[in-house]
């Protein structure tokens, strides 16, 4: 289930996520990048992955769901 970007786990910074942005409507694979403090996640163009873009930041998150056994 989707969840609002505010409840980000923030305190597990090596976790990837599903990310998305509503407005924008692309759905990422990502993290948060602490040290940076930038979102780094996989999409952005050819030759980075960070979100260079004010207002391109994810609006909610939800964890990888399981694959199919």
């Amino acid at each position: 289930m989707w969840q609002p970007i505010e409840t980000y786990p923030y305190n597990h910074p090596f976790n990837h996520y599903l990310l998305c942005h509503k407005e924008n409507k692309w759905i990422r694979f990502g993290r948060w990048y602490p040290q940076q403090k930038e979102w780094y996640y996989s999409g952005t163009n050819e030759r980075s992955q960070w979100a260079q873009v004010k207002g391109d930041e994810p609006t909610h998150w939800m964890e990888i769901p399981e694959l199919p056994q």
